[in-house]
């Protein structure tokens, strides 16, 4: 199923570790663990297609936060957060965060970033996305391509988000 504000979800969100049943549709599959949603209600797991076709919705059970505020006004603010809030994959940050919104419009989460997915370190650091600007964290960038969730969990995480080739980047510490 392709996302449009999430990139690659079989690498880079929380899956189950062995196929489970879809809280939804029973088809027995890699599902989001259920664990990693917020809301009241409580779920084990929700595959891919589920997601996507917004059966979170009803149940107010989210995968991300957003502030729609921040999405451009002459777009359908109420759509595009609801799709992020409730039909687009989580990503894989270890604490809460707003998903990135720039010059009103959401960027795309594209994966656990490493030195290898910035042209330089000037990139990298004009990329740093609701922070200080710090050169210093370049060092702390995985020197190796990340190709998957396991790959790219540390104590200190880049997350790389995108639009039209605009990159920013959130970080995260354990």
């Amino acid at each position: 199923m392709r996302f449009e504000y999430f990139a690659d979800p079989d690498a880079f969100t929380f899956l189950t570790d062995a196929p489970v049943d879809c809280h939804f549709c029973s088809a027995t599959l890699l599902c989001i663990d259920g664990g990693h949603l917020h809301g009241i209600e409580q779920i084990e797991a929700v595959c891919l297609n589920c997601l996507g076709a917004g059966r979170l919705i009803n149940l107010e059970i989210s995968t991300n936060q957003i502030d729609s505020n921040l999405i451009s006004q002459g777009s359908d603010r109420e759509a595009i957060s609801n799709e992020i809030t409730y039909c687009t994959p989580l990503a894989p940050t270890w604490q809460d965060f707003y998903w990135p919104v720039k010059n009103g419009i959401p960027y795309r989460f594209i994966k656990i970033a490493s030195k290898f997915d910035y042209d330089s370190k000037e990139q990298f650091v004009r990329s740093l996305f609701d922070c200080e600007q710090d050169p210093d964290l370049w060092e702390m960038l995985p020197d190796h391509k990340i190709a998957n969730i396991k790959e790219g969990q540390y104590d200190v995480s880049f997350y790389l988000f995108e639009d039209l080739g605009d990159k920013l980047t959130i970080w995260d510490a354990n």
